[in-house]
């Protein structure tokens, strides 16, 4: 056998026992554990969380370091994970500790049998468990030295900076649990209603409680089940359907059934029950479109509830869950439920588990919430988040609804060219490489890149690769055009597959799913839609649809408006850059925006010393994405990225190298210095000031976790713009929508709830009748134009008008200010609403 054997070492009486999984090279030497970086993050953790290394007692499941630090190279040395297991048990035995700290996943496994793989840990961490062998808990977290490979860029198990303040809560929590010996986790009634007597008996026992946390199970996107709780020790779940049957036990009358539902609906209806559930935008169009129940109060997602407090922690609930309760991880349970194997109550009593929980994080969550200090807003959980994020759940639902009709022939037209395209750039790079080259293939293209062509080696072959080596580093015209392809005919095939051959609804219509949790700025994301009994995703991304180049041209010409509808798109004018300018008090730049100065247009010819009037559209170009760049102090290697990038994708005939992205950002500066000096400068201060908080002119907060420094600032320069442009943009929609249901024209929009199809970050489109065009964009426009206060922002400033520009069309591609066939009588109307 080979290897200094380390031994664990401290209080032979500890409380807390911590182990980890193997020494390492600095453990080896000084023949204790957790000594070396790791160590040294482990001590950092216990001293925040308030306890004393010299109080715990440390060791590790295997006492002999691996080669390379790689457990499964342990063999080498001629020891085995196995081996020690019995050891460790005999040796925590000994110690007779409360509580044991297990970091990683061999330590959670060897402790407790959960978790397998890497997310093992991740799952279970700030789960109480009990020990497998002894009568003590354990309190898993994720190990130091994931921490340590985020330093590698890319490096397998590195874990975000912002994780580490996960794990004070977890070592808080074990600092607790250390305080005594028993093993008691929470105590939950989950009961499953086999009748309509024992569902009213559950009402009737919380007839005075008004808040429900509801959720729902769904079999191939039907709602099967549905469970409510009105704390967070008592739950109920109910089959829609006769499951029990279905595996041949007693089973509920179809009677029955249809009475229970028909009781569920009548309290749903009820204005006075306040709903609230995770990430209840699919639970409630389920409920609604398939079960036909209808909600009147949706008061609470805690979904929302958690991204409003925390952006930027994840917010699924079983993260949730780790942190506000004491629930041990449980969502396999739901999750590995084997329809052939498992009993059909093991499902129902999973779902009443899932509202109970959901339930008590709404409550912790409310508390973290009323504690808040928002400076500006003091009523701030009232006014922003249910006053304004709560109502975003219809206003997204009932937008989801409405979707796009689609001309099927224009599709297939645009499928079959670029068939044709995707064969002819294909053949080039053929032709260009004397071999049939897969670009979808990383080994092939790496072939041909670093073997063939014999370029500098990179890593990978990324989009962002494959821009730095065209610039930068392929000298010959027949490598750089090689280099193109790939990208052109990747870039091909994407638009294909995931626009042109996009499928819509069961009706035509193509629609998308909205994440209204998208982004840490509030910004939204989209995705395709998993209909109910579909054997395959339907709908397109709204969102990703570029309006620029030849693909945004082609993909908006197959969608139409309905007949005696138009496409109205209504805009916010640079709005990002005008806030940018505010928050720096430029108010020369801001007096350029006033006199309607084509902003991009004059910064290129800063630039470039051109004169305004010669500014190409490819110069101009380079001039909107470098003050884009230089607003949130982008690099010159990202505004090279962004720049060839998006000239590939959009056809403008134009690259520049990283060199030329440096004196490019340089000059932009020169002419525009309040950026850094004020705006970049105030925020820094702010952030240092303010514990890292920032809070935008509406009062969305946001405190950052990432680690001090460059990138940490450059988060924190956008997101006032970032976050401030489209709240603006949906708070307006929001009064506008109330205006049109008080000029009763509501009813005449599709679904008749709202106009809106697409929400943009600066941008909605709609679907509105031909003769409610003018008062829609009257209104819509009033609204967006309404003065931005940023007194309360943290970098305060005065009010700022945001301009709004109105196109319109009966195609999505040929949406013009100057209205469209049909309009006649309302393009004067429209122009000066707009």
């Amino acid at each position: 056998m080979l290897g200094q054997r380390v031994e664990g070492h401290g209080a032979t009486d500890a409380k807390i026992v911590i182990v980890g999984e193997a020494p390492g090279k600095d453990e080896e030497e000084e023949g204790r554990p957790f000594v070396g970086p790791s160590g040294r993050l482990l001590n950092e953790w216990l001293k925040q969380a308030g306890i004393n290394r010299h109080d715990c007692y440390v060791t590790n499941v295997v006492k002999y370091r691996p080669p390379s630090n790689n457990l499964k190279r342990l063999g080498e040395i001629g020891h085995t994970i196995e081996e020690g297991i019995p050891q460790l048990w005999q040796e925590i035995g000994q110690i007779n500790p409360n509580v044991i700290l297990a970091l990683g996943n061999l330590s959670l496994k060897v402790l407790t049998g959960k978790g397998s793989g890497f997310s093992g840990i991740l799952k279970y961490r700030g789960s109480i468990l009990p020990s497998s062998h002894l009568d003590c808990k354990v309190v898993p977290t994720i190990h130091p030295a994931a921490f340590l490979h985020s330093e590698g860029e890319g490096a397998k198990g590195a874990m975000k900076y912002q994780m580490r303040y996960v794990v004070n809560y977890d070592l808080l929590r074990l600092k607790e649990q250390s305080l005594f010996r028993r093993y008691s986790p929470p105590s939950r009634n989950l009961e499953i209603v086999r009748s309509p007597i024992q569902l009213q008996r559950f009402l009737d026992l919380y007839a005075d409680k008004k808040i429900v946390s509801v959720d729902i199970e769904t079999l191939y996107g039907i709602p099967i089940c549905i469970a409510l709780a009105f704390n967070e020790w008592h739950g109920i779940s109910l089959p829609f359907f006769d499951l029990m049957s279905w595996q041949n036990l007693e089973g509920i009358s179809r009677t029955e059934l249809s009475v229970m539902i028909k009781i569920l609906a009548t309290f749903f209806a009820r204005k006075d029950i306040k709903v609230i559930g995770q990430n209840f935008k699919f639970d409630h169009s389920k409920l609604e479109d398939i079960s036909g129940i209808k909600i009147a109060n949706v008061h609470c997602d805690i979904m929302f509830l958690a991204h409003t407090l925390h952006c930027e922690f994840e917010k699924s609930q079983a993260f949730l869950a780790s942190l506000y309760t004491e629930e041990p991880y449980y969502k396999d349970e739901g999750r590995e439920f084997d329809w052939k194997k498992d009993n059909v109550d093991r499902l129902l009593l999973y779902n009443a588990k899932d509202a109970v929980i959901a339930f008590e994080i709404y409550l912790r969550l409310m508390e973290a919430c009323k504690e808040l200090v928002v400076p500006g807003f003091p009523n701030w959980l009232d006014d922003f988040f249910f006053g304004y994020v709560m109502k975003l759940h219809n206003f997204y639902k009932d937008m989801e609804e409405v979707g796009l009709a689609v001309d099927n022939t224009r599709r297939k037209e645009l499928v079959n060219e670029y068939d044709d395209k995707i064969k002819f750039a294909q053949h080039e790079l053929n032709t260009i490489a004397g071999w049939e080259v897969n670009v979808s293939s990383p080994k092939q293209v790496q072939l041909l890149l670093y073997r063939q062509f014999k370029l500098p080696l990179r890593k990978g072959v990324d989009e962002d690769t494959l821009v730095a080596l065209e610039a930068n580093i392929a000298k010959l015209p027949e490598h750089k055009r090689a280099i193109n392809l790939i990208g052109i005919i990747r870039g091909l095939r994407k638009a294909k597959g995931t626009y042109f051959e996009a499928k819509p609804d069961y009706d035509g219509r193509m629609r998308t799913s909205v994440r209204i949790c998208g982004t840490e700025t509030g910004r939204t994301s989209n995705s395709i839609l998993k209909p109910p009994l579909r054997p395959t995703k339907v709908g397109l991304a709204f969102q990703t649809m570029t309006k620029h180049g030849e693909i945004g041209a082609e993909l908006r010409s197959y969608f139409t408006a309905d007949p005696g509808y138009d496409f109205v798109e209504v805009d916010l004018s640079q709005a990002e850059a005008r806030i940018v300018a505010h928050l720096g008090r430029d108010e020369k730049t801001l007096k350029l925006f006033a006199d309607k100065v084509d902003i991009h247009k004059l910064t290129a010819s800063w630039i470039f010393g051109t004169p305004p009037e010669k500014v190409t559209t490819e110069l101009r170009f380079i001039g909107k994405t470098t003050r884009h760049a230089g607003n949130y102090d982008m690099g010159k290697r990202r505004l090279m990225q962004i720049v060839n990038t998006d000239a590939k994708k959009f056809k403008i005939g134009i690259s520049i190298s990283e060199w030329r992205g440096g004196q490019i950002l340089d000059k932009f500066h020169s002419f525009c210095p309040s950026i850094r000096k004020v705006f970049h400068t105030e925020i820094r201060e702010a952030l240092d000031q303010n514990d890292r908080v920032l809070v935008t002119p509406f009062g969305r907060y946001r405190k950052f976790f990432d680690r001090w420094g460059e990138d940490l600032f450059r988060e924190a320069y956008a997101h006032i713009p970032q976050a401030t442009v489209p709240d603006h943009l949906r708070r307006a929609g929001l009064r506008a929508l109330d205006r049109y249901r008080e000029d009763k024209i509501t009813p005449y929009f599709i679904g008749g709830k709202t106009p809106f199809v697409i929400e943009a970050h600066d941008a909605f489109l709609a679907l509105v009748p031909h003769e409610y065009v003018g008062r829609y964009i009257e209104i819509l426009n009033e609204e967006l134009e309404r003065p931005i206060d940023f007194t309360n922002c943290t970098l305060s400033r005065g009010p700022l008008v945001i301009p709004a520009e109105a196109k319109v069309g009966r195609n999505y591609k040929e949406c013009k200010v100057k209205g469209c066939p049909g309009c006649e009588g309302m393009h004067d109307y429209i122009l000066r609403a707009a």
